[in-house]
């Protein structure tokens, strides 16, 4: 008789051999639909196609990405665990909104983060990691859009984390990147337009100041870069 693919023990149903990795698959597929769903919601709020305090609408979402609602709650779930929206019980997702307070706190911490990146990755870094980070640097300078963009954005932030990197700690880099989406997501950066062409010079001026291992030059550049910032980002809040 020809197997059926299915037998039965003590009363209960099982597959047959040769079938187990159905369910693994299935797994698998969910896995991968719900990572989609959240890089593909990450990618509206990098767009500003989300924007703070806006209420996250579940059918506006299925038919801008063309998924379902599960993987959409659960990408969710995992941007709530980062910071990056809110849930409030019975009324759903919200974008997280940061306020004038926040962002002054936030980039206070900014600063002392930054500090210790940039010993660690002084003390720290290789050849390669210089390379890498010329190469960075290079990148951000030859961008010629003059907005701030996620472009931008994304060149600025990539250099700050070849820094964190240089340090040769996981766990700090793993921290640092957190912190970095949490800064440029949650407020409209598009505000420091008006300070690219000084960033392009004071990311070549650090540069050099890693390459020459000086420590205290580099944490001079690297306070007056993030306090323009600060100070530009406080005044669009009205602080």
């Amino acid at each position: 008789m020809a197997e059926t693919g299915v037998s039965f023990e003590e009363g209960n149903l099982h597959r047959a051999e040769g079938t187990s990795e159905e369910p693994q698959a299935m797994r698998e597929k969910e896995v991968s639909k719900n990572i989609e769903a959240y890089l593909a919601i990450k990618g509206l709020i990098a767009d500003r196609k989300l924007f703070p305090g806006q209420k996250i609408i579940y059918r506006d979402l299925e038919e801008e990405l063309g998924m379902s609602k599960t993987p959409i709650i659960n990408g969710l779930i995992r941007l709530e665990q980062e910071g990056l929206v809110v849930a409030k019980k019975n009324r759903g997702f919200y974008m997280r909104e940061v306020k004038a307070r926040e962002a002054e706190q936030i980039y206070d911490l900014r600063e002392k983060l930054e500090d210790i990146s940039i010993e660690y990755a002084i003390h720290h870094h290789n050849d390669k990691d210089l390379f890498d980070l010329e190469q960075k640097v290079k990148r951000y300078t030859d961008y010629s859009a003059p907005l701030y963009d996620r472009k931008r954005r994304e060149l600025d932030t990539d250099i700050h984390m070849q820094i964190a990197r240089m340090g040769k700690n996981d766990f700090f880099t793993s921290m640092i990147r957190q912190f970095y989406e949490n800064i440029y997501f949650g407020v409209n950066v598009v505000v420091l337009t008006s300070l690219v062409d000084r960033f392009k010079e004071e990311h070549v001026l650090l540069l050099e100041a890693v390459r020459d291992r000086d420590l205290r030059r580099a944490r001079e550049i690297l306070r007056a870069h993030t306090r323009a910032a600060r100070s530009l980002l406080l005044t669009a809040f009205g602080a």
